[in-house]
């Protein structure tokens, strides 16, 4: 009994609390949204932010609202709006002091939209561009640590991508196409954990298309440059 009571009277607290806003005004219904995005209603905040430019265009809030109805759509998962939301706000405020916070927010809505390694990678390349912008236009940005972290969690995806393309043609005999996409993997994703399975497999193209000066330099480089790996020790039974 004294748990019903209790919930009620916390129930109450939140209505009070709501009924608190003066809505209708600029203030009032921002700090409303604001309210909404703190009690996780995160659907509700941003249907409720969609008409706020609209009903208060000269606002000093009307700005911020825009950021907010993008966090909002983010934290709903509404990845397609948020990234829709955030690069309409860098066209039309690309000098605002929070301009970075909106590139961040474009590039983590394209980040969880990017799909496994063995499908279409178009997201993946739309985030890595806005993170590089992102690193590059606001260094200082409190958001550049973890967008460089975001970056690098993209590359390492792009690396398996092109590994999974390569083991697909190498399991059906293409074995030059097979090559080419593991070379991607040593051109452009060395810091990435695929590499040294990209070199084994390089190197047994290689040896399949019987291009053996290519293989033994091949198995040389994985040996020299990952020694403990378990892909190094299986390489060198490809020479014998």
């Amino acid at each position: 009994m004294k748990r019903i009571l209790l919930m009620i009277c916390v129930a109450l607290a939140v209505t009070a609390c709501a009924s608190d806003f003066k809505r209708g005004t600029a203030e009032g219904d921002y700090k409303y949204a604001k309210h909404l995005l703190d009690k996780g209603s995160y659907s509700k905040a941003n249907t409720f932010l969609q008409d706020y430019g609209t009903k208060h265009p000269y606002s000093k809030y009307a700005v911020q609202a825009e950021l907010l109805r993008t966090f909002a759509a983010y934290k709903g998962q509404q990845y397609v709006l948020s990234e829709t939301l955030a690069d309409e706000f860098i066209r039309r405020h690309p000098r605002h002091p929070d301009v970075d916070y909106a590139q961040y927010m474009l590039a983590m809505s394209q980040y969880r939209q990017m799909l496994k390694p063995e499908r279409d990678q178009t997201e993946t390349y739309a985030a890595i561009k806005s993170f590089k912008k992102l690193l590059s236009s606001y260094p200082d940005s409190v958001y550049a640590k973890e967008g460089a972290h975001h970056l690098q969690i993209l590359y390492n995806h792009l690396g398996a991508h092109e590994l999974d393309v390569g083991k697909f043609y190498f399991d059906r005999g293409r074995y030059v196409a097979a090559a080419n996409r593991f070379q991607v993997v040593l051109d452009k994703y060395q810091t990435t954990p695929s590499i040294e399975e990209a070199l084994y497999y390089l190197a047994a193209s290689y040896v399949k298309l019987g291009v053996m000066n290519n293989a033994r330099d091949t198995v040389k480089l994985l040996r020299y440059n990952y020694p403990k790996s378990d892909w190094s020790h299986k390489a060198a039974d490809l020479l014998q």
